[in-house]
């Protein structure tokens, strides 16, 4: 099985929410269900069927979480070149159609986030941007529509610049 790319900066969300689920939510509910237990008959105990449904969705986020962690492959976007479209790469577009600017982040699958911008390395206008350069244009298809645009600006995404 080939792992899933992930940034530095989405691997350091990733390992922080972890930890601050086993750290801190996953034994504080865990208490809640202990001090709840103590109320009587858990059939009919609505705080004690609570934190016991808490508890189970956090350690299924906690597989989530440990499966991304365990099987991606951590890419230090400061050290690959940004001459071209690379994973890690900020790029703004020309949409030739409209002529509307637009800027895209290309970061892993896991790291996606459209209000931000951020685009899958494997979504269908992540994978044709990368390897373009700087004023090339190019074309691509989805949901049956022609998309055509313009590279007009390369570099390397900070966390910062967002």
């Amino acid at each position: 099985m080939k792992n899933d790319l992930i940034t530095e900066f989405g691997y350091k969300i990733i390992v922080k929410e972890f930890k601050k689920l086993i750290e801190i939510e996953k034994p504080y509910w865990v208490k809640e269900k202990e001090i709840a237990a103590q109320h009587g008959d858990r059939s009919e105990n609505a705080e004690y069927i609570s934190a016991k449904e808490q508890i189970r969705n956090i350690d299924k986020r906690l597989r989530f979480l440990d499966k991304i962690i365990n099987n991606s492959d951590v890419i230090e976007t400061s050290k690959i070149p940004h001459e071209k479209v690379n994973f890690g790469s900020k790029v703004k577009v020309l949409d030739l159609v409209t002529n509307k600017k637009m800027i895209f982040i290309i970061v892993g699958t896991y790291e996606t986030n459209p209000s931000e911008n951020k685009i899958s390395n494997k979504s269908p206008l992540g994978s044709v941007l990368l390897g373009k350069t700087l004023n090339e244009e190019f074309e691509f298809k989805i949901n049956n529509n022609l998309c055509e645009y313009q590279v007009l600006d390369i570099s390397i995404y900070l966390p910062e610049d967002s």
